[in-house]
């Protein structure tokens, strides 16, 4: 099976996120594209601002500074002390698979060498683009991708933040096929995982993130068994969900919720 993993290189939660998966499937996977959101700088900052609030998007900036600082350091160091590693690119380094960033992946030249490459699986784990039909079509098994929810319930983003926002009991992780609509396709594998009362947003991800390691392991061990079963994702019976706004961020706080 060679596999082609889509992904973002944020150090706070992606390289705890795929670092078991490497683990598992480093012999699989032929490369990791860096795909980050198409927005500029400041549009990102802006809405992160709005999500967070003054006091949490400064803490979080601290936290995100001090990963990129220590992922300047060698890389052993780091993780004799802390114990992981503060970048997927740093990450990808010690299991020997190429790293690229992409900044447009429907880029004609990038999909053409992707077809050179032929790869078995396309695999999306929080890739910041939508991918077109033309790459999407290229694997011979199809292209996955593994989604921070129960789907169809949560489509779209920070489903961390809306989960808590609609006081959920719990959620989990769906793997689902891909097509040029966000979170649509089939459903391959659904696994769950419970929200206690006093969970907090960064509580929910690294729950979100140890069951999207053990469904991304699974993925490939099994997408290649003719025998894997699909259910439809019945999008109409869900709702899409953006980046919260500043609105949605106070109404978060009066229901009792916090992000750390």
């Amino acid at each position: 099976m060679n596999v082609l993993l889509f992904t973002h290189d944020g150090p706070i939660y992606m390289p705890r996120y795929l670092e078991p998966v490497l683990e598992e499937q480093a012999d699989c996977i032929d490369e990791i594209i860096l795909a980050p959101m198409q927005k500029s700088f400041l549009e990102d900052l802006s809405e992160k601002y709005e999500m967070f609030g003054p006091v949490a998007f400064v803490r979080y900036g601290l936290i995100y500074a001090k990963g990129k600082t220590l992922d300047l350091l060698p890389a052993s160091t780091v993780y004799q002390y802390a114990g992981r590693y503060y970048s997927v690119k740093t990450l990808a380094a010690e299991y020997d698979i190429p790293v690229r960033k992409v900044e447009n992946v429907n880029d004609e030249a990038f999909v053409e060498s992707v077809r050179e490459t032929d790869p078995d699986l396309l695999l999306s784990i929080a890739c910041g683009q939508r991918i077109g039909a033309e790459l999407l079509n290229i694997p011979d098994y199809g292209a996955v991708n593994i989604h921070g929810s129960l789907l169809p319930k949560y489509r779209g983003l920070s489903t961390a933040f809306w989960v808590l926002y609609h006081d959920e009991d719990e959620s989990g992780v769906t793997a689902h096929y891909m097509t040029p609509e966000f979170d649509d396709g089939d459903i391959l594998i659904q696994r769950k995982y419970s929200i206690e009362s006093d969970d907090t947003m960064d509580d929910v991800y690294l729950k979100l993130i140890e069951t999207g390691a053990d469904v991304a392991i699974s993925i490939i061990d099994q997408i290649g068994q003719e025998s894997i079963a699909t259910t439809p994702n019945n999008i109409e019976e869900g709702e899409y969900y953006s980046r919260p706004t500043s609105s949605d961020r106070k109404e978060f706080f009066r229901r009792g919720n916090e992000f750390r």
